[in-house]
């Protein structure tokens, strides 16, 4: 009931009223005020009655000191006893003289939040805001900001967690953009601030609101009452500051408030909670929300005085109740209770005397509430509660988070258009609470969101069993449990992948450091000593547990791999068969992706971790050569942007003896071709490695992105290299490969737009390579003879087709600068080496051409003439004689008894234009087969 009369203005204003309003307001910030200092230790107590005075004044020997010209004066504050007695304790010397002030910089100082409420408690931090005259200017602005960073880093050597927002009234009440508080999403909400600082805000010193001044029945009138009051001089304007009214708040704001609400309720719900559940009730009966400090303004003008009825966060949970009850949410209600006994923290199963007003009022809502002691110790152990019960408890908060999210889509959704919601920031939401809510396979799940403080077991039980439709799978179990034991209880955990056991009781904190383990690896070979060296190397990839959540930035992005950990052959030795059949011993072939005699692939199974820029922590399970292709385009696909760091790569492997052999392989292999792709030297590239007896490329194609092919030999692999290209494609081979081959040496020298022709003398033949200008590879074997006639031959023709396609070069092509040519020789330690050799152009007059005339590039392709001479051979002349005719016309030109071969010095395809379109290697490949006919 009412302590006090009415107060009303039906009958029209008085002063003695207005000063009434005004008194009933101070007593009860007097009395919040009192509230906050009980929860305080005596230096903070201490602290607190100082903090007006630092600012009323400027004094070298008191926190916070800038300079003297730094702005001060707090409006009708005068420094109490405590205060002065405060700083003299700080400085002996100090002495404060009362003298009038020309200009009061600073118009109050609130405290606002749960201070002062039941939801305040020792661990509590201050926000404070500073009221400053908005006629400051720029450097006196940026003084007074250097003053308050210095006054909180002082209350921060007491344990005193303070922040201190500067508040320019005129700004705010403008509604322009600033960081006022730490609950801002960024974009402020300034009415749902500004009711929840009316409804909390505590006066510290300084002038009082204007709002307390404004009947309830005249919030929708606001300014005009607010001019009316002044203009007649009710109130003097030196008297109090205006932040504005209650205006009519946009659907964006409850919007952006829910949105930043649920934003951080994911990493800790139980803050936030309430405070989601405030903002579905207010947007419920948007655009008139019933706001919360227009109740209590209400009831002080109806003459409650009643701290306890009026504290703030007591009304917040009232307005919740009456929501949810109203909507019959019996187990929301539940959870937004327990979330309300938490925030308030005290613990009531504990039978104690005391007159603690917050633990009475605690008792009383309780009865109320219909909680026994059982349920007040349940509780009052949240700090013990182990993982069935943690389970359960998240499930019940995931379970709000997505229902709320569901009603905020609905809410943006239906006012969109008037008020310019922003999907995007919708979107961002959503990925936040699918890559921290959403359970999928593979997907380690968060699931203490800080509901207990110690989920580590003292014993577990980690068994490989067949499930019911008898897959087999790791079950971990609490306690210790013996064989045959498994079906008194159910599993906290069961997966295939056992790295996917350990990761989620790591990161989770339920497999802790003294845990004790017993194991039963079942039909697997797994020893136990593997599975501690597995466990112990997943548990220093995450020292700190559970990686941090992302924030909205990273969101914005598309997801990437920061880092991918692989754990090979777990619980089998790859050595076991061949160590039988003594290949280990026999071959000096140690590549563990291709080993010994048999090329033995020795990467039988892995099991990986990937940490994504979205905090997630995904595992799966691949076999063999495919498996770890997979996984290698997979990680390619999924790299960070070019400014961040690429993936950073680890393997692990505990089987064998070669474990730590294959582990470095496969990293140094990963991390290689990883670095090669983001270079950009292997751009629209290849790479070529082999495992067991296969090659295998890894190459980006388009939109598909990264993929893999496999070559089961040495043979299809050449002729996949001598396969025409659509352009440039950069070749590279593994280090391991084909050392003893020229091609990796070939390939390495490979330029885009240049022909490139290597040649290597035999005894009994000359070898020839030659890349083209888009990196394909042909390759011919010559009767040996002069070099240089051999390369004067090869130049002449390569240049015609320079020449030509120079010529009808459209203008989005490319010239083709000067074939090079280059010999291949062995050094003395038997590597490949390349030695740049120059070619003299042959002069016309020295040589005959030797066209080749034809409609087509296939190897069944019929020549339409052959030209020598000014003579044509046509085959409507010379049908399948054609070859042998021109060949005999052309030794008996040659002079003396030479036999040496015949060369094509030039090719025309019927519509010139086509010549263009084909490769080198296409056209070489034509003038392969003719000469080989020639030459028969």
């Amino acid at each position: 009931m009412p302590d006090a009369q009415r107060i009303s203005f039906d009958d029209g204003i008085s002063r003695k009223e207005l000063n009434a309003v005004r008194q009933r307001f101070m007593r009860l910030h007097r009395e919040r005020l009192r509230r906050i200092l009980i929860e305080l230790r005596n230096s903070q107590q201490e602290f607190l009655h100082l903090l007006p005075l630092l600012l009323h004044i400027n004094h070298p020997m008191l926190p916070g000191f800038v300079s003297s010209e730094t702005p001060t004066g707090i409006s009708d504050y005068s420094p109490s006893k405590k205060a002065l007695d405060a700083a003299k304790r700080l400085s002996r010397s100090f002495d404060y003289k009362k003298r009038a002030q020309r200009v009061y910089h600073i118009h109050g100082l609130y405290l606002m939040g749960s201070t002062g409420t039941i939801g305040q408690s020792s661990t509590s931090d201050f926000d404070l805001w500073l009221c400053f005259d908005p006629a400051l200017n720029k450097k006196q602005r940026q003084q007074l900001q250097q003053k308050a960073a210095q006054i909180e880093k002082s209350a921060a050597e007491l344990d005193l967690e303070l922040h201190i927002f500067l508040i320019d009234p005129e700004r705010f009440r403008h509604g322009e953009k600033s960081k006022l508080s730490r609950e801002s999403s960024g974009t402020t909400q300034h009415n749902l601030l500004l009711e929840e600082f009316y409804r909390s805000a505590v006066l510290l010193a300084g002038r009082y609101p204007l709002w307390w001044l404004i009947p309830p029945e005249h919030e929708d009138d606001y300014q005009n009452f607010a001019d009316y009051l002044l203009t007649n001089r009710f109130i003097k304007s030196s008297e109090i500051f205006d932040l504005g009214g209650l205006d009519h708040v946009q659907a964006g704001e409850f919007f952006g408030a829910a949105l930043w609400q649920l934003y951080k309720g994911i990493d800790s719900p139980y803050k936030s909670i309430l405070k989601i559940f405030l903002m579905e009730a207010y947007s419920r009966n948007y655009p008139s929300p019933q706001w919360l400090a227009r109740q209590a303004k209400r009831a002080i003008y109806e003459g409650e005085s009643d701290i306890d009825r009026l504290d703030a966060y007591i009304l917040l949970y009232q307005q919740v109740e009456a929501y949810l009850k109203q909507n019959n949410d019996h187990d929301r209600l539940e959870l937004a209770r327990r979330c309300f006994y938490f925030k308030v923290g005290e613990r009531l199963s504990l039978s104690r005397k005391s007159d603690n007003w917050r633990l009475q009022a605690m008792l009383g809502l309780t009865r109320q509430w219909g909680w026994g002691q059982t349920q007040l110790q349940m509780l009052d152990t949240r700090s013990e509660w182990k993982i069935d019960r943690v389970i359960k408890e998240r499930n019940a908060l995931v379970g709000v988070l997505t229902r709320s999210y569901r009603l905020l889509t609905d809410f943006a959704r239906k006012y969109a258009r008037e008020s310019h919601i922003d999907p995007h920031e919708l979107n961002l939401l959503g990925r936040k609470l699918y890559t921290a809510l959403d359970h999928r396979p593979g997907k380690i799940d968060h699931i203490n969101p800080g509901i207990s403080k110690n989920l580590a077991e003292e014993n577990l039980s980690l068994h490989h069993r067949p499930t019911r439709d008898g897959e087999p799978a790791w079950m971990l179990y609490r306690g210790s449990l013996e064989a045959g034991e498994e079906s008194e209880q159910r599993p906290i955990k069961i997966s295939t992948n056992l790295i996917e056991i350990l990761l989620w009781s790591h990161v989770n904190q339920v497999w802790g450091r003294a845990t004790r383990i017993s194991f039963d690896a079942g039909e697997t070979a797994l020893p136990r000593s593997e599975l501690l060296s597995l466990q112990k190397s997943v548990s220093r990839l995450f020292p700190d547990y559970m990686p941090p959540s992302a924030g909205m930035a990273a969101l914005a992005k598309p997801a990437s791999i920061i880092m991918t950990a692989m754990f090979i052959n777990i619980g089998v030795d790859p050595m076991e068969h061949l160590t039988k059949e003594g290949m280990q011993l026999t071959s000096e072939r140690h590549d563990p992706l291709s080993f010994a005699s048999s090329r033995a692939n020795l990467v039988i199974n892995l099991e990986k971790i990937h940490q994504t820029s979205w905090g997630e922590l995904q595992v799966s399970s691949h076999e063999g050569a495919e498996g770890l292709m997979d996984l290698l385009c997979y990680i390619l696909n999924q790299q960070p942007e070019e400014e961040r760091m690429p993936t950073r790569i680890s393997a692990y492997s505990y089987s064998g003896v070669r474990g730590g052999q294959i582990a470095s392989r496969v990293t140094d292999l990963f991390n290689h071709v990883i670095r090669r792709f983001r270079s950009g030297e292997l751009d629209n590239g290849r790479y070529i490695f082999r495992m067991g007896t296969a090659f295998f490329i890894v190459q980006k194609r388009g939109e598909k992105g990264f993929v893999w092919q496999s070559l089961e030999s040495f043979e299809s692999l050449l002729e996949e290299l001598q396969q025409p290209q659509p352009g440039y494609q950069p070749l590279e081979f593994d280090p391991e490969i084909l050392a003893n081959s020229p091609y990796p040496s070939l390939f390495k020298n490979n330029k885009a737009d240049v022909i490139q022709l290597f040649y290597h003398l035999n005894k009994q033949q000359t070898d020839i390579y030659l890349l083209d200008e888009q990196g394909a590879l042909f390759q011919q074997s010559l009767p040996t003879e002069s070099p240089r006639f051999l390369m004067r031959q090869q130049r002449r023709f390569l240049n015609s087709l320079q020449q030509l396609r120079n010529l009808l070069l459209n203008e989005h092509g490319s010239l083709l600068e000067e074939p090079e040519f280059h010999e291949l020789s062995l050094d003395k330690e038997g590597h490949w080496i390349t030695r740049s050799r120059r070619v003299p152009l042959v002069e016309a007059d020295d040589y005959t051409e030797l066209t080749l005339v034809t409609d087509g590039v296939e190897a069944d392709a019929r020549p339409l003439a052959l030209l020598f001479d000014e003579r044509e051979f046509s085959r409507l002349e010379y049908s399948d004689d054609l070859y042998s005719a021109a060949a005999d016309y052309i030794h008996g030109q040659r002079k003396g008894e030479a036999h040496y071969p015949i060369y094509l010095t030039s090719i025309r395809l019927s519509g010139f234009q086509t010549v263009t379109r084909l490769s080198t290697v296409e056209l070489l490949n034509i003038k392969k087969r003719v000469e080989e006919r020639l030459n028969r």
